[in-house]
C-alpha cells in the first residue's frame, strides 16, 4: 500500500486526501445534523405531552374502584372527546386500570406494554403501519395513598417520523453527488495549483553544464511554489559561479603550471644539443631544480588551497596565548626580512582564546609573507594585536605598492595578482591571500583589508575573543 501510494503524483494524492476528509467531515456532519434535528422536533411534541399531563392531573382524581373525570365517574363506556387528551392508567402491579383514547383496540396490531414503575420515561409505540405514538410515563399516588401507579400520555408521533425520513432520503442522495463534487474540484483546483511546478520541472530538465543561464519561471513570489524556484534560481546562481571560478582556476592553474614545466623542457632541451663541461650541466641542473622546486611550492600550495576550501581541513580548537603565537611566527619569517633590509614591528597584548594555532598560524604567515614580498627594500611592516568588541584582531600592515580599488573585489580570488606584482622574482602565485581567507572561514573568522594612503596596504585577521 505504501509503495502504491508513493507512486502516485502529488496532485493525485492531494486530491484523494481532499475527498477522503471531506467526505469524513461530510458524513459526521451529516449524522451531526440528523440527531440534532430528530432531537429538536421531539422537543415540541415533548412539551404538549407535559401539558397534557398537567391537565390530566387537574381533572383526574383515583378513588378505590373508580376514576373521577372532571369530578364525575368515567366509566368504562366513556367516549374520548376530541379535545381532551389520551392517556393511560396502571396499577402497582402492572395491570391496566383505564385508556383513555379514540384508537379502537382491536383494529390495532400492537397495544402499548406497562411502563417501568416509579421511573418517569419517554417512549414510542408502533401500535399499527401507519400508527406510531409518542408517550410520557410518570408515577402517580394511587387509590388511598398506594404508590406504584402509573399514569401515561400519549400523541401521534408520524409527523416527526416523516420529517426525519425525508431528511435522511436528502442526506443519503446528496451525500455521493456531494463527494463526487469534492473529488473533482479537489483534483481541479490541485491540478491548477501545481502547473508551476510542472512549468519548473520542464525548464529544470533544460538546464545543463553547458546551459547554465536557463532559470526557473517564478509565477509567483509569494506563494510556496514561488519561493522553491526563488531559492532553486539563487542555488542556480551560485552553481554557475562555481563552475565559471572552477573553469577559470583550471585555467589559471594550467598557466601557472605551464611556465615551469616549459621551462624545465627548454633548459632540459638546450642542455641536450651539445656536449658541455662539467660546470655548464651544473649550471643547467641548478635551474631545473630552481623551477622544479616551484612547480612543488605551487602544487602544495593548490593542495592546502583545496583542502581548506573543501571543509576537509581538520580543526582542532584548543586554549591558545595568541601573543605567543603571533611573536612566534614573526620571530620564523624575520630572516626573510632581513634578507630585503626590512624591519618588522610587534605590538601585542595578553590574548587567550579557543582556535586551531596550526591553521591560524598558516594564515598569519601567508599575510606577512605578502608583506615582505611587495615591500621595498628598507621599508616597515607593523604587526600588531589588539582586543576589542569582543573580536581578536592581529594587524599586518606594510608599505608596498598598495591595490589599485578596481582590483580590491579579487584579492581572495585564486591566483590573482595586480600588473605591477606580476614579477615573477617575487615567487608570488596569488595564493597567498586566497588561502588567508579560506583558513579564517574554516576557523570561523574573518579577513579583512583597508588601504593606506598614500601607499600601502592593512590587512587583519579577526576571530571572536569567546
Amino acid at each position: 500500500m505504501s509503495r502504491w501510494w508513493q507512486g502516485r503524483t502529488l496532485r493525485f494524492r492531494l486530491a484523494l486526501w481532499y475527498a477522503a476528509v471531506g467526505t469524513l467531515l461530510l458524513a459526521v456532519f451529516s449524522s451531526t445534523l440528523y440527531f440534532y434535528v430528530q432531537e429538536r422536533m421531539a422537543l415540541p411534541l415533548d412539551h404538549e405531552l407535559r401539558q397534557d399531563l398537567a391537565e390530566v392531573k387537574s381533572r383526574i382524581s383515583l378513588r378505590p374502584e373508580q376514576i373521577l373525570w372532571d369530578g364525575k365517574i368515567l366509566d368504562l363506556q366513556a367516549s374520548h372527546k376530541a379535545p381532551d387528551p389520551w392517556f393511560e392508567i396502571w396499577d402497582a402491579d402492572g395491570r391496566l386500570v383505564r385508556r383513555f383514547w379514540p384508537l379502537e383496540d382491536n383494529r390495532l396490531e400492537l397495544l402499548p406494554a406497562a411502563p417501568a414503575s416509579e421511573h418517569e420515561t419517554i417512549s414510542v409505540f408502533n401500535v399499527a403501519p401507519e400508527i406510531t405514538l409518542r408517550a410520557l410515563s410518570v408515577p402517580i399516588e394511587g387509590p388511598d395513598g398506594r404508590a406504584g401507579w402509573m399514569l401515561r400520555v400519549m400523541r401521534i408521533h408520524k409527523s416527526a417520523d416523516d420529517a426525519l425520513g425525508a431528511l435522511l432520503i436528502i442526506i443519503v442522495t446528496a451525500l455521493p453527488v456531494v463527494i463526487a463534487l469534492l473529488v473533482f474540484g479537489g483534483y481541479s483546483v490541485t491540478r491548477r495549483w501545481l502547473l508551476p511546478l510542472d512549468d519548473m520541472v520542464k525548464e529544470a530538465n533544460r538546464i545543463t553544464a553547458e546551459d547554465f543561464k536557463r532559470r526557473l519561471p517564478v509565477q509567483n513570489p509569494n506563494d510556496e511554489l514561488g519561493r522553491l524556484a526563488v531559492v532553486f534560481n539563487v542555488t542556480l546562481d551560485r552553481l554557475e559561479d562555481s563552475f565559471v571560478t572552477l573553469g577559470r582556476f583550471v585555467a589559471d592553474a594550467s598557466h601557472e603550471l605551464r611556465t615551469p614545466l616549459t621551462t624545465l623542457r627548454s633548459v632540459g632541451e638546450v642542455g641536450l644539443k651539445r656536449s658541455r663541461t662539467a660546470e655548464e650541466y651544473r649550471d643547467i641542473i641548478a635551474s631545473m631544480l630552481e623551477e622544479t622546486q616551484r612547480l612543488q611550492v605551487l602544487v602544495q600550495r593548490l593542495l592546502e588551497l583545496a583542502r581548506a576550501e573543501g571543509g576537509q581541513e581538520r580543526v582542532h580548537h584548543v586554549p591558545v596565548q595568541l601573543h605567543r603565537l603571533v611573536s612566534e611566527c614573526v620571530a620564523e619569517l624575520a630572516i626573510l626580512a632581513e634578507e630585503k633590509r626590512l624591519r618588522i614591528g610587534l605590538e601585542t597584548m595578553e590574548c587567550t582564546l579557543s582556535t586551531d594555532p596550526v591553521i591560524f598560524r598558516q594564515a598569519l604567515k601567508n599575510l606577512i609573507d605578502n608583506a615582505i614580498k611587495y615591500s621595498p627594500a628598507g621599508a616597515r611592516i607593523g604587526v600588531s594585536l589588539a582586543v576589542q568588541g569582543g573580536h581578536a584582531r592581529v594587524v599586518v600592515t606594510d608599505e608596498g605598492p598598495g591595490i589599485a580599488p578596481e582590483h580590491r573585489a579579487y584579492l581572495t580570488d585564486r591566483f590573482f595578482r595586480t600588473e605591477s606584482s606580476r614579477d615573477r622574482s617575487t615567487g608570488g602565485f596569488g595564493l597567498g591571500l586566497a588561502l588567508a581567507n579560506a583558513y579564517m572561514r574554516v576557523l570561523g573568522g574573518t579577513l579583512e583589508f583597508e588601504p593606506i594612503e598614500p601607499r600601502g596596504s592593512r590587512f587583519s585577521l579577526k576571530l571572536p575573543a569567546a
